[in-house]
């Protein structure tokens, strides 16, 4: 007999979520600009913005491109990053994406899953002031980088399809795809406080997914190794044909919700919340400032090089720019004597340097 598809439950998934079991997984459908998802548009514009010859086929079903050579996917994965990192200082993206990224933001869930590159759920969290860690798998011979267990209090957003901090992870092509399959399906690849979390979690919920691409199949099909016999849910699924429909439910027990538009599920999701653990929500009433939210992001993560490439690309007036350039001299003397400092030291310059890359990135970004 056929095991039955899990049935939705919100006052049991408010449990869930407050004891550290619910994870979010979030696809490339879940934020949008100019009435598209924000990556099917990206995709158009890299064919506009591509140096000629660079991309010889765009195959849409599939959302990857044929380029002309490495030299040719390494220039377009770099328009990639470049137009990412811009998107998120422009108003119509704010605008359109801001209840979505408020509500994710409030509900207190302790692990995020993005499977696109972009790092606009955790300059959200930045932006609102609330704590939390990220991390990103890049695939390849690269070191993986270790993530601490995430937590209500500080949860962890992982880039789990590479991130725009580092432009050869991003996927654009079948031999990104190919590559990035073969690695992740390598025992032990992904961090042990990822892994731990995701074995310790009894709820998964998808959102922003395109369940027919074959991709995201065999992506789902990784994970179930993992979230075998936990309960799984999709918000929104498309299916192209009632064969296909069975076929998803039967082989992935997934359920669809109930729910028409994500932030309807989403707003109904927090609110149950909210009735039950009013104290565990997270304050969005703070200042909302996404210009410093990277800035931000990048300062808590120790990423002082990556925060001044932000601020550089913003300075416009002469002091300004000095003052980068200082702050870049003081981090670069910094990181090649850290290692023989005594840790108290240590700690007290990196607070030092921290708190002088914030207040100049308020004096630069608050000034445009």
């Amino acid at each position: 007999m056929a095991q039955p598809l899990p049935v939705f439950d919100l006052d049991d998934t408010v449990e869930s979520i407050k004891n550290a079991g619910c994870v979010l997984l979030a696809g490339p459908e879940l934020l949008r600009y100019r009435g598209q998802p924000v990556h099917r548009y990206l995709r158009e514009q890299l064919l506009e913005l591509a140096k000629p010859g660079d991309i010889e086929l765009y195959y849409e079903q599939e959302s990857l491109f044929l380029f002309s050579g490495t030299s040719a996917r390494i220039r377009v994965k770099k328009k990639a990053k470049e137009w990412l990192r811009n998107l998120w200082a422009d108003p119509e993206f704010q605008e359109e994406n801001r209840e979505t990224l408020r509500l994710l933001a409030q509900l207190p869930v302790h692990l995020v899953i993005s499977t696109t590159p972009d790092k606009f759920l955790s300059a959200s969290l930045a932006a609102y002031h609330i704590p939390h860690q990220t991390g990103f798998f890049v695939g390849g011979n690269k070191e993986v980088r270790k993530v601490a267990a995430p937590a209500m209090h500080k949860p962890l957003v992982y880039n789990l399809c590479g991130s725009v901090d580092d432009h050869e992870s991003i996927i654009l092509d079948y031999e990104d795809l190919y590559k990035y399959m073969k690695s992740v399906l390598d025992a032990g690849r992904l961090p042990k406080g990822l892994t731990d979390a995701l074995c310790d979690a009894d709820k998964f919920i998808f959102l922003g997914f395109e369940l027919e691409k074959w991709h995201t199949q065999m992506l789902i099909q990784l994970l179930t190794e993992i979230l075998e016999n936990r309960e799984k849910f999709a918000s929104k699924p498309n299916y192209a044909t009632a064969d296909f429909k069975r076929f998803f439910e039967g082989h992935f027990k997934m359920a669809p919700l109930d729910w028409a538009e994500q932030d309807d599920f989403l707003r109904d999701l927090l609110a149950a919340f909210q009735s039950e653990h009013p104290q565990l929500v997270r304050r969005t009433d703070r200042e909302y400032d996404s210009r410093l939210a990277f800035v931000r992001q990048y300062v808590e993560e120790n990423d002082f090089i990556n925060a001044l490439h932000e601020l550089e690309a913003a300075a416009d007036s002469t002091d300004d720019k000095n003052a980068v350039s200082l702050l870049k001299s003081r981090c670069h003397e910094f990181a090649e004597r850290q290692d023989g400092m005594h840790p108290d030291t240590r700690n007290a310059e990196r607070n030092k340097l921290s708190a002088d890359i914030l207040a100049l990135a308020t004096d630069i970004l608050r000034g445009l």
